[in-house]
């Protein structure tokens, strides 16, 4: 099995997001992503994303770098880049968390909620996970109003 890369970012969207406009970034991303073998999650609260993607280095930074270009967001911000021993996310091709507006967006935090005893037990194992849920955490728990 070829060594895995993790990277994980944050950024804000330049503009409040309809949620048919996140149905296309889910859409876009995951077909992509399948494409090159990346997998991970996105969370998405009170206009910040965070990201975190797994996969071989090289597609990983193909993703990343598509997501550089995107338009729908802005301040972004590298976290961190890491090994990934083995795939937190191995199934999806971009899980995604946010307060559900839609279909897409619903079904995708159903499968979130639904591994979430399996990615709790993975915290210690991956520095990406770990970031991942800390986001997740803190944006449930404090929602910062958005300043535009």
């Amino acid at each position: 099995m070829s060594s895995l890369y993790g990277l994980t970012y944050v950024s804000e969207s330049t503009r409040d997001l309809l949620p048919d406009e996140l149905d296309a970034i889910l859409l876009d991303a995951r077909l992509f992503n399948a494409s090159v073998g990346v997998t991970g999650a996105l969370l998405y609260s009170d206009g910040r994303f965070f990201q975190l993607l797994e996969g071989p280095e090289e597609s990983v930074k193909k993703a990343f770098a598509r997501i550089l270009q995107a338009k729908s967001h802005s301040n972004l911000k590298q976290i961190s880049s890491f090994a990934v021993h083995e795939r937190s996310f191995e199934s999806w091709h971009m899980g995604f968390v946010r307060p559900p507006a839609t279909a897409i967006q619903s079904l995708s935090q159903a499968a979130w909620e639904g591994a979430i005893p399996y990615t709790r037990s993975g915290v210690e194992k991956s520095e990406g996970l770990g970031l991942l849920l800390y986001y997740w955490s803190k944006w449930a728990a404090e929602p910062i109003p958005s300043a535009r």
